[in-house]
């Protein structure tokens, strides 16, 4: 058994050198789990929660860089993740309990690779790309839609480590809602993040991102294609509802599940959709404000 804590990319490097089967720990909420079930007592750790660049959420002018190792707690309280990824921010805060987002992080909620995973659909859905450093010290950035695969697999090396995640900034909007098997603590039965620009009320650039309805969670264009060009405040109900419905049978068709998972998804879409409501309500009325201080000629009254 072994104990391994780096501090700087240097001894990260080197512990990813003599890794030797030892486990990547952060929050260890998921690590814990598995060892316990494979009734693994003796094992070997490298612990990345000192790792100062892997716990930080840095912006610069056009992105926002969160550490692989930010905990779900730290995500919610974020003002830059509230301002720019808000659906992140949601996810976050509706990961399990309070003692689980005071420890579980972005990274393992991705490299995981769980199909109920909360926060892989918005990071999908922003189409972030994460840093990844292996054990000769190359970094390399990747989508993270190309290294999660599917239900418990990715394309990640046995030394690689995920450092950070990029989000680039944009005017979108977005709204994340799941459904559990009950109110608190709950894994998803299914999920989604929905994250699209407005302009002048109608949705434009529409991603619809379903988690739990099949090895990963994907984008569904059939529900993206209801919602683009349709205006935010008047959805046209029935058109929705035959979109997802078509778009869980074309994900699980032979699942038993996709009973229960249609009208569970029509109303999580819903909810997700009330959320970006809600946002672009707040941002019309600062766009008013922001009018009344500023009258013809630039000068503020």
């Amino acid at each position: 058994m072994s104990f391994l804590m780096p501090e700087t990319r240097e001894e990260l490097v080197a512990a990813l050198k003599e890794k030797n089967g030892a486990w990547l720990c952060a929050g260890g909420t998921d690590l814990m789990i598995r060892l316990r079930e494979k009734k693994q007592f003796h094992y070997s750790l490298i612990d990345l929660t000192h790792m100062e660049e892997m716990a930080a959420i840095e912006e610069t002018d056009d992105a926002v860089i969160i550490g692989a190792a930010v905990t779900m707690d730290e995500l919610e309280r974020s003002e830059a993740v509230r301002r720019y990824l808000p659906a992140l921010a949601k996810a976050a805060s509706m990961v399990g309990s309070t003692q689980i987002r005071n420890r579980a992080t972005i990274g393992g909620n991705v490299a995981n690779a769980s199909q109920s995973s909360d926060l892989t659909p918005v990071v999908l859905a922003y189409e972030s790309r994460a840093q990844i450093c292996n054990g000769t010290g190359e970094v390399r950035s990747c989508a993270v839609d190309e290294f999660v695969k599917g239900l418990g697999k990715t394309a990640l090396g046995e030394t690689d480590v995920i450092l950070s995640f990029e989000f680039k900034k944009s005017d979108a909007v977005s709204g994340f809602a799941k459904v559990g098997s009950r109110k608190a603590v709950a894994i998803s039965k299914v999920n989604v993040c929905i994250r699209t620009d407005v302009e002048n009320g109608i949705m434009r650039n529409v991603s619809v991102l379903l988690g739990a309805v099949g090895p990963k969670a994907r984008r569904s264009p059939f529900v993206e294609k209801v919602l683009e060009g349709m205006e935010l405040k008047q959805i046209d109900g029935d058109l929705l509802k035959e979109a997802v419905y078509a778009q869980i049978e074309e994900n699980i068709p032979d699942r038993s599940s996709k009973h229960y998972k249609k009208p569970a998804s029509l109303g999580i879409i819903c909810d997700a959709l009330k959320d970006i409501r809600e946002q672009e309500k707040l941002r019309e009325e600062l766009r008013r404000k922001s009018r009344e201080m500023k009258p013809e000629g630039g000068i503020p009254r």
